[in-house]
């Protein structure tokens, strides 16, 4: 019985031994029960391994609906940050990743076209006044009948063309965010200012010191990420059965061993021509921070709620005609017991497996999701 105290994990000198040496030292001590169905694991040994655990859920694998889609934020939510005017880059202030307030200056463009809107500005403002007198002057002299009516008009239009350029170039410079206090003083300014126009990340930067800008150029994207939402398309097929209030689980991949939860929110009435799908609007459950606008989803709708106890297909690995899943129970700091049960699987779909024999386990057990594997290795070095 005492030699039965040592086993060799094989897999785990592939991962993390190269030589003898290594090897001698992931020996792992296990338990020696009577039934063969525990094996005892420090927590230096589990983290070699890279188990992970979690819960029997119940969900519902039969009557769904798959959907792809992606995770977005609703227009309000973004922005693109292009200059009004052709210019140069003089100061950029962020980059990628960092985060912005309404209101702040993200870059500066240094522009002749600017200046010249602000000369004819000024110029524009003083030649009004004469061309106002000049009316009134005309106006008076008309009423008086000491002037003929075409050099009235003249005088009427010269001003009030004048007025309208000058409303023009005015509405502008405000667009600009020109301050005309100080250019009525005639202070002129070479720089533009470009403002973030709501609060969020910075996703997307374009430019650098330097650089020609035209109107049409984007230089910068920010992403608000509250309201995160995904947008599925459903195809024709089953447009008809998705309805507001169902729930959805999805994954992300690079969160693959995650399945998250949200409920339909709105159902697109337009089929697509090309997809030949309808749009579907989520809300989702989880916070915003691990996920980022525009990460691809594998969806599932529920028509019907009959669900079932689920694991990842991960947890569960075959022994010759039979199926086992391994619980964990915590003996002590330094030792942690997982129990090998056998049991019946059933429908498998997006990643999940259904139990239709869950052998005495409950919704409350810590079930190994990842690392199943090794465990049966450990449990036939101990049989």
């Amino acid at each position: 019985m005492n030699n039965l105290r040592y086993i060799v994990f094989g897999l785990i000198f592939m991962m993390a031994c190269s030589n003898e040496k290594e090897q001698s030292q992931t020996e792992v001590q296990t338990s020696t029960p009577k039934d063969g169905n525990t094996v005892v694991l420090t927590p230096e040994q589990v983290s070699a391994i890279k188990l992970r655990t979690g819960h029997i859920q119940k969900r519902n694998l039969r009557n769904v609906i798959r959907a792809n889609g992606y995770l977005d934020v609703p227009p309000q939510n973004k922005a693109v940050i292009s200059p009004m005017i052709t210019g140069y880059v003089r100061k950029v202030n962020f980059l990628v990743g960092d985060n912005v307030k309404k209101g702040q200056i993200m870059a500066e463009l240094e522009s002749m076209e600017f200046v010249d809107l602000q000369q004819r500005y000024i110029e524009l403002n003083s030649r009004i006044v004469f061309l106002k007198d000049e009316y009134d002057r005309q106006k008076l002299l008309r009423d008086e009948g000491a002037v003929s009516k075409k050099k009235f008009l003249m005088a009427q239009v010269d001003y009030q063309s004048a007025v309208s350029v000058f409303n023009g170039l005015t509405a502008k410079l405000n667009m600009l965010g020109t301050n005309l206090k100080k250019l009525n003083k005639g202070a002129i300014s070479s720089r533009i200012l470009l403002k973030a126009p709501i609060s969020g990340s910075v996703i997307k930067m374009n430019t650098v010191i330097g650089k020609h800008i035209d109107q049409s150029e984007e230089i910068f994207e920010i992403v608000n990420p509250e309201h995160l939402h995904l947008e599925l398309n459903v195809y024709e097929k089953d447009a008809t059965k998705v309805k507001k209030g169902q729930k959805v689980w999805y994954r992300v991949p690079n969160l693959e061993h995650q399945i998250f939860e949200g409920e339909v929110f709105l159902v697109g009435k337009d089929l697509s021509s090309d997809k030949r799908s309808i749009n579907v609007h989520v809300h989702i459950d989880e916070e915003e921070g691990q996920f980022a606008v525009g990460m691809y989803v594998n969806a599932s709708i529920v028509i019907e709620d009959s669900p079932s106890n689920t694991l990842p297909v991960t947890a569960v690995v075959i022994d010759g005609l039979n199926e086992y899943v391994f619980k964990k129970n915590e003996i002590s700091p330094e030792k942690i017991e997982f129990s090998k049960f056998s049991i019946v699987t059933g429908l498998e779909s997006d990643g999940l497996v259904e139990l239709t024999n869950m052998a005495g386990l409950t919704l409350e057990d810590d079930v190994v999701t990842d690392g199943a594997f090794y465990l049966l290795r450990a449990f036939s070095a101990v049989e």
